[in-house]
């Protein structure tokens, strides 16, 4: 009986994986909530309640309060804001690109090889 050779295998298409082509970092700026301007507000007036005297007092006292709340909103926000990550991964199979947000950096460069799992990127 003679032998019959078996098949060459197939390789495995991975319908998820790609090629990162792009990174790109972005800052987001936070959002205040209120507390900022309420507390600057509240430490403006008072201390330009310590200057002046009489209706220059008041005037002061009115500046500070408005100022204090610009600056306390400023404040909230930079301390709120966020940086996030778009990785741009070009698919293997379908040849399109999907751009992937994270908001920890995934530690992948262009060239890359990852695999998409849900919203995520998994190097391979």
């Amino acid at each position: 009986p003679k032998a019959v050779a078996a098949p060459a295998p197939v390789p495995k298409v991975c319908e998820n994986c790609g090629t990162v082509i792009s990174i790109n970092m972005i800052e987001q700026s936070g959002k205040g909530s209120g507390a900022g301007v309420v507390i600057g507000g509240a430490v403006g007036g008072l201390i330009g309640n310590q200057i002046g005297q009489g209706s220059s007092k008041e005037a002061a006292t009115l500046a500070g309060a408005v100022g204090g709340a610009i600056a306390g909103n400023a404040i909230e926000k930079n301390m709120k804001k966020t940086t996030v990550v778009d990785v741009a991964v070009k698919m293997d199979v379908s040849g399109e690109t999907r751009i992937l947000r994270h908001t920890v950096n995934p530690n992948v460069v262009a060239g890359d090889k990852v695999k998409v799992e849900g919203e995520q990127i998994v190097k391979q």
